[in-house]
């Protein structure tokens, strides 16, 4: 279980994750040993270096000849053969703590450790920024197994609350990111979510793969409320007493339009818009993303 009274990546989740590799369409510029291919050009396979052989490394690099030497088995490393640095955002805002239990925090955050697990499998740097009004934390990008475990205790020990502060978290990422390699970004977007697509579209135009994560509940979607109720913003903590029923039309109108722009928004920026329902398992989810990604495609719901 994580600190945060819920367990972000089971042994289910390892074991579905464990097989997948993440290789999004970009060159990548990194400083070590990965799976993407190098945007330093002309290398042409050139032997770098030796590093110990580890659970997911292609047995075909395996030195024999240093094997038959030391009987430890060393894979060869090669300049045009990289890592990438990934630099994740989860929004930390009190809307994202909706709906009681499971909620859209908590499945954000399972999701993005799923991702962080492969990536960092794969021999990745890994960064992660909450994005709180309250509490904003950030965890540095490493490339190490045991950062999985600085990542998640970040993320379970985080409550969401507060107003949405999407953007001093972006410009941050902005500074970061000097090299091509993954922005993602998981937010519900219940907050003006323009300056958030428009940074990630910059990030794009340089290269790096941006993905922005549209977490919403069943609830979110399909408003299933009937009779009058009493609505409350997990934000400002305004409340309303509304008939849901009469409610429910234009509320779906206006969902399926709020939706449709940030799905526009996002493909006039090259960024990979990723629906996350809430209705798959976060580790179903991760999965799913990352294929869509690797193909090229941008995901609808189911």
């Amino acid at each position: 279980m994580g600190e945060g009274g819920f367990d972000l990546l089971p042994e289910e989740a390892r074991a579905f994750l464990g097989g997948l590799r993440f290789r999004p369409r970009l060159a990548a510029e990194g400083r070590v040993s990965g799976v993407h291919v190098s945007s330093n050009l002309g290398q042409s396979l050139e032997f770098s270096d030796l590093k110990g052989y580890a659970f997911g490394d292609d047995p075909r690099g395996i030195d024999w000849k240093v094997f038959a030497r030391t009987d430890k088995m060393y894979v060869r490393r090669y300049l045009d053969e990289t890592n990438l640095a990934a630099h994740l955002v989860i929004d930390a805002s009190g809307s994202m703590a909706a709906p009681f239990g499971a909620s859209k925090y908590n499945h954000a955050a399972s999701v993005l450790a799923g991702l962080s697990y492969v990536l960092l499998r794969q021999g990745d740097e890994v960064g992660i920024i909450v994005a709180s009004e309250r509490n904003p934390r950030t965890c540095p990008a490493r490339s190490v197994p045991s950062h999985l475990n600085e990542i998640l205790g970040l993320l379970a020990r985080t409550y969401p609350a507060g107003q949405t502060r999407l953007e001093p978290a972006m410009k941050e990422v902005l500074g970061r990111a000097r090299r091509k390699g993954v922005v993602v970004v998981a937010s519900d977007l219940l907050a003006p979510y323009r300056p958030v697509v428009d940074v990630l579209g910059m990030l794009a135009s340089r290269g790096h793969a941006a993905m922005l994560l549209h977490v919403l509940s069943q609830d979110e979607r399909t408003f299933p409320f009937q009779g009058t109720l009493v609505f409350c913003s997990q934000e400002s903590g305004e409340t309303a007493l509304l008939d849901a029923r009469a409610l429910r039309r234009k509320y779906l109108a206006a969902m399926d339009l709020f939706i449709g722009e940030v799905r526009s928004a996002c493909h006039d920026a090259r960024v990979f818009y990723c629906p996350v329902p809430m209705a798959r398992l976060p580790h179903e989810e991760a999965g799913e993303m990352i294929r869509s990604v690797e193909a090229g495609r941008h995901r609808r719901v189911p």
